[in-house]
């Protein structure tokens, strides 16, 4: 679903919190996979673009300079030391939510807990530009260059992401 164009002359950085904070959100998740991570990769997403709204020049919307802002510190935060420990290792003393979060409820509602967790299990560079062109309804364009890759590569990923989730979705994995 697409959003009704911003105003893009000078918006507040409380008017792309409330337009975008969710969709950062859910980009951030992709990469983490943890919703506590998500929203401080956000914060840091969103004191970045106050320190730097001044020099956006404009060359493209404020969704796709935040979504690449967003892009790039879940990138770093896939660098730290913190994130080379095994993921289950980190995850056996997580407690899970008592109320599940307004994504968790969407997908469940929906009957696609399943597809989403398939989506979720893909490698990244797949996992990314499935999401960012099927969910976040990007062109393939839009994906490349947020991404900073060539088209064809985009293209190349895109298909290949849905051979895999095809592969895995035949497997009945998720059918359980």
């Amino acid at each position: 679903m697409r959003q009704q164009p911003m105003e893009e002359s000078n918006p507040e950085i409380s008017e792309l919190m409330d337009r975008y904070g969710k969709q950062l959100m859910n980009l951030a998740y992709t990469y983490c996979k943890d919703w506590g991570m998500s929203e401080d990769i956000v914060q840091e997403v969103f004191i970045s673009a106050f320190k730097n709204i001044d020099t956006f020049k404009g060359r493209s919307s404020y969704k796709t300079w935040l979504y690449a802002i967003t892009i790039n510190k879940s990138k770093d935060f896939l660098r730290k030391p913190f994130m080379k420990e095994p993921f289950f290792q980190r995850m056996k003393n997580k407690v899970k939510p008592v109320h599940p979060t307004p994504e968790e409820h969407v997908i469940q509602k929906e009957g696609q807990h399943g597809l989403a967790a398939e989506v979720m299990s893909l490698p990244i560079k797949y996992r990314e530009v499935i999401i960012l062109h099927y969910y976040d309804d990007l062109s393939t364009k839009e994906v490349a260059d947020l991404l900073n890759i060539p088209l064809s590569t985009a293209k190349t990923r895109i298909q290949r992401g849905r051979m895999a989730l095809r592969k895995q979705l035949e497997r009945g994995d998720f059918l359980a």
